[in-house]
């Protein structure tokens, strides 16, 4: 889906961090600094401290004097601090601007200063501890003087997206918005932005170097103007006077790694950078320090076990950074290889013997830290490079202590120690413990590609996590010899309590002494008759074969175990029962939580918002009545329940889409989805007077527009015309998706490659100048809404245009024992990329959901269609042990698409294929409150939304209970009189 900036108001973490329970006396702190400031009266005015406002969020603290006056946009002020220098920096900066009555804000507690000066944070928005905000450009210029008097000398990192205001100041500033008020984009996100002259609104870019909009000239008359930014004029860095850059291997708010030539010797050598004060804590260490730390463990490392760890060159500062040069070790990291593997061999199994080499390695890996009386803490494959010939090497050490020593302690979810997890970021290092669990999930992701990550229970322990590790084990054994093999090695180094886990002694035991040795693996369980690697199902298929699309009163399942059957209805169930239980009615804002992105989209679309929820609701009001004896172990969901739920949710939709401004037409992130929820929601409930409402709504939605796909434009808002047209039968909407048809004709662009709708590349959205093949940006949907609106009114040109759309992605399909997989775009297929999706947004699921209904329409006998359909669904099949359990880029989506295909072809096996992509959902559940759900795409927690969360797996779930077309697709016939 389209990347859209984050909330300016709510910075979010770019990657886990662990931080110790904040108490009211952390919280309290650094407001209470600005509210003594204030009660000293350094106004000079009396009542002034009574005119302050000091108002603490869930990040930022606010501070406005009663008569403030902010501007919409200009010129503000960033003043950088660390943990340790904040409550200094922001005492003597308040002073500052309390005394000019300048409002400003600030992070809100020490850990949130940690937060946004840890390694991990964004890279446009480290460091940014205090905001000002200037009434005119004069006070900007007086305040950043002031500030950098009192804060001069005083710790901060580096802020990137900012200018610098002197080469020693901790004071920068940048043009951005002050107080706009956020405007529904393009893209179906709130976000505020900048006016440029002409009034025309345009992005208020937070990147990682400072970018002005053009026409905001220096605020400082007479200074140089600011180095511009340009990768095609860049000159070669030479860093130390010795290595000069060849090229990025990655940026982070710690600093970049490296490609560089070492000048002296002519060898290539990786440099890592460590910017000053980036990571820094209340113990006073930063970056900086681990990295020294890991070059002394290099050095170390390598006199005892030269060939397990690169070569260290040498360690340097330059410009306050701490650099470290090691030699370039040749080939990929162990998780880069395993997900190469994949593609290229279709398993993540390797071969006999060299999964035996790559577990003996991994184990004398971790042996050798230990000899050295070292814990390493992090160990995880993207720590561990494997050359090309096979040869394993240990790299990034950084965390790397003795037991005991303070020091700072890693977390790489899924790879990471119930003990480890629980302790703080900086504590005592543990024992060798916490790199057996880690060795354990690091065997596994080597033997399979999966990660072993689940989303906490709640309340914390209701199941053992060595429970939920063994059910993962055991579905990725049933047709994976070697992981039937090497299974009571992960399990016994997995145990959840640090005595029972095996010791590496006994891991080598059970390497040599013939229990995993070379004596042949326990035969796989018998494949059912019919069922083939396409679909990766090792499964029975004893399900009938759907008997059409409408829907069955009875749950239609016959799997070869009940056991699949029933936790299946138990995820129904407790999913529709979470629904009900936390919407929120009375919030204004938002129906059900989000995460951070998902909170800036719009609070009533399908993506992200409330849509998703109730057509999720209305779908399973049709099936109340079995609904509620769906689980044992919770409430049940009672009919009546379940209908005031949907009417909650509806009529909360309905009036917040009326009292929001925008109406945009994408089907998942414009109002489209909303129009198609809400007439759901009415026919379900027998509401005439909602089904006005989404009427009205559906007719006031354009049908035209710059972007054509389905998730943003055109194509969505014509499949929804599609759809109010089967269920109303109103003549009207069959004329507006012929409208939208004949829109997308015009937009078409034909290349040798193909035929393509691209995105216009001065239309304002971040997808401007895409030219998608998939789902949800490209060809794929497009060419299914072209393909039903010819259907539907006859219209051959529509067939031609969809049949060429298919000629498009046969020629750009990508063939291998992983089966057919596709580029995003057209400029990775032009170059040969090897970046390949298998995914409902842009990849082999979503061009397969139109593949099979084009193959359906064009007859059984078009064996190049169907051949791609059989390749499509070989990849989804092999990607189930990597993928999450979403819909837009997961297990529920390409479920589907098996679905999809089981009825359109006939063929069972590809319903035993969705049932299996459904058990490794499964494996994925979480506790909570007592309720069996399926988590997010981030194996976090728990997200109501359809893209990333439950609403999307539910309506997988239902489907696969009781029949019935694909959600968001109008098709099933016509239901109306």
């Amino acid at each position: 889906m389209s990347s859209l900036p984050e909330t300016a108001s709510r910075p979010p973490l770019t990657g886990p961090r662990r931080t110790r329970p904040e108490g009211p006396a952390d919280l309290a702190l650094l407001p209470d600094l600005v509210r003594a400031v204030l009660a000293r009266g350094v106004t000079g005015r009396a009542g002034a401290t009574q005119d302050w406002a000091v108002e603490a969020g869930e990040f930022w603290c606010h501070v406005r004097p009663g008569d403030a006056v902010r501007r919409t946009q200009g010129w503000k002020l960033h003043v950088s601090a660390t943990p340790l220098s904040a409550p200094l920096v922001l005492a003597r900066a308040a002073e500052v601007l309390t005394a000019h009555r300048a409002p400003f804000k600030f992070a809100a507690s020490p850990a949130r200063v940690a937060a946004l000066v840890s390694g991990r944070f964004a890279r446009g928005g480290g460091g940014k501890f205090i905001t000002v905000y200037p009434v005119d450009d004069t006070q900007f210029r007086l305040l950043a003087e002031e500030l950098h008097r009192a804060t001069v000398g005083l710790p901060g990192p580096a802020v990137l997206s900012d200018r610098r205001y002197l080469p020693d100041s901790q004071v920068y500033y940048r043009y951005g918005v002050f107080a706009a008020a956020p405007e529904l984009t393009a893209d179906g996100a709130f976000a505020a932005r900048l006016r440029d002259p002409e009034g025309r609104p345009v992005p208020d870019e937070r990147n990682a170097w400072y970018s002005p909009p053009s026409w905001a000239d220096d605020p400082f008359p007479g200074r140089p103007a600011a180095p511009a930014r340009s990768t095609a004029t860049a000159k070669p860095v030479l860093l130390n006077e010795r290595y000069l850059v060849r090229g990025a291997i990655q940026h982070s708010n710690k600093g970049g790694v490296f490609r560089a030539e070492d000048t002296a010797t002519g060898e290539q050598v990786v440099v890592k950078q460590a910017r000053p004060h980036v990571g820094a804590g209340l113990e006073g260490l930063d970056v900086r320090d681990l990295l020294r730390r890991e070059a002394t463990l290099l050095q170390r490392f390598g006199k005892r076990f030269p060939d397990r760890v690169p070569r260290l060159v040498e360690v340097f500062e330059q410009q306050g950074s701490a650099f470290l040069v090691a030699e370039s070790v040749p080939g990929a990291t162990l998780r880069r290889t395993v997900a190469e593997r994949l593609i290229r061999e279709g398993a993540g199994c390797p071969d006999g013997p060299t999964a035996g080499s790559l577990v003996r390695q991994l184990l004398e890996l971790v042996g050798g830290a230990h000899e050295l009386g070292l814990t390493l803490h992090d160990f995880n494959p993207n720590n561990v490079m494997v050359t090309p010939g096979g040869r394993l090497r240990l790299i990034d050490l950084e965390m790397a202590a003795r037991e005991g020593e303070r020091w700072v302690l890693g977390a790489t979810p899924g790879y990471t120690a119930p003990e480890l997890r629980a302790a703080d970021p900086v504590a005592p290092a543990f024992g060798p413990g916490v790199d057996l669990y880690a060795l354990g999930a690091t065997v596994l992701h080597a033997l399979t590609g999966a990660d072993p990550l689940f989303a906490e229970d709640r309340p914390a322990g209701a199941r053992p996590d060595e429970e939920r590790l063994s059910r993962l084990v055991e579905l990725l054994g049933r047709d994976r010899p070697l992981v039937r093999r090497y299974g009571p090695l992960v399990r016994g180094l997995m145990r959840d309590a640090p005595a029972d886990r095996w010791t590496l002694e006994r891991a080598r035991e059970f390497l040599t002494d013939g229990a995993a040795a070379e004596q042949p693996a326990q035969a796989a369980p018998a494949r059912a008759e019919g069922t083939t690697a396409s679909t990766g199902s090792a499964a029975s298929t004893g399900s009938a074969a759907p008997t059409g699309s409408g829907e069955t009163t009875g749950s239609g399942e016959t799997t070869g175990s009940g056991e699949p059957a029933a936790v299946r209805a138990r995820l129904l169930h407790d999913g529709i029962a979470h629904l009900l239980a936390t919407m929120r009615p009375a919030d204004p804002d938002r129906l059900w939580s989000a995460d951070s992105f998902g909170a800036t989209c719009d609070p009533v679309a399908l993506q992200h918002g409330s849509a998703g929820g109730v057509g999720v609701l209305a779908r399973a009001l049709r099936h109340a009545d079995d609904l509620a004896a769906g689980s044992p172990d919770a409430p049940p969901v009672t009919g009546e329940a379940l209908r005031a739920g949907l009417r909650t949710a509806a009529l909360w939709t309905a009036e917040r889409q009326e009292a929001l401004p925008g109406n945009l037409p994408g089907l998942h992130f414009g109002r489209s989805g909303t129009a198609w929820a809400l007439l759901d929601a009415a026919r379900a409930l027998e509401d005439a007077a909602l089904t006005e409402r989404a009427v009205a709504l559906a007719l006031a939605l354009p049908v035209e527009w710059p972007n054509p796909d389905v998730c943003h434009g055109a194509a969505g808002a014509g499949l929804t015309q599609l759809h109010f047209w089967r269920t109303t039968g109103d003549p009207r909407f069959l004329d507006r998706a012929a409208q939208a048809a004949e829109g997308l004709l015009a937009a078409a662009r034909h290349t040798p490659e193909g035929t393509f709708w691209p995105v216009p590349e001065d239309f304002d959205s971040g997808l401007a100048g895409a030219w998608h093949y998939g789902f949800a940006h490209g060809v794929a949907g497009v060419g299914t809404f072209l393909l039903l609106a010819g259907e539907a009114t006859g219209d051959e040109r529509l067939r031609a245009a969809a049949l060429a759309a298919g000629t498009t992605l046969a020629k750009a399909a990508r063939r291998g024992p992983a089966g057919t997989m596709w580029p995003v775009d057209w400029a990775r297929h032009l170059t040969d990329s090897p970046d390949l999706a298998r995914h409902w947004c842009s990849g082999s699921s979503g061009v397969g959901t139109f593949l099979v209904r084009l193959r359906a329409t064009t007859g059984t006998r078009d064996e190049g269609l169907a051949e791609l359909v059989e390749g499509a669904a070989a990849a989804v099949g092999a990607g189930r042990v990597t993928d999450s359990p979403a819909t837009c880029h997961g297990l529920a989506g390409n479920a589907e698409f098996l679905l999809d295909a089981a009825e359109l072809t006939g063929d069972a096996r590809h319903r035993a294929g969705a049932e299996l992509l459904v058990e490794h959902m499964a494996a994925q559940a979480v506790l909570r409150d007592g309720r069996l759900l399926v988590p997010d795409e981030n194996r976090k927690g728990v997200l109501a939304e359809y893209a990333t969360g439950l609403a999307g797996s539910l309506s997988l779930l239902l489907r696969l209970r009781y029949g019935g077309p694909r959600a968001w697709l109008p098709e099933g016939g016509s239901a109306h009189p």
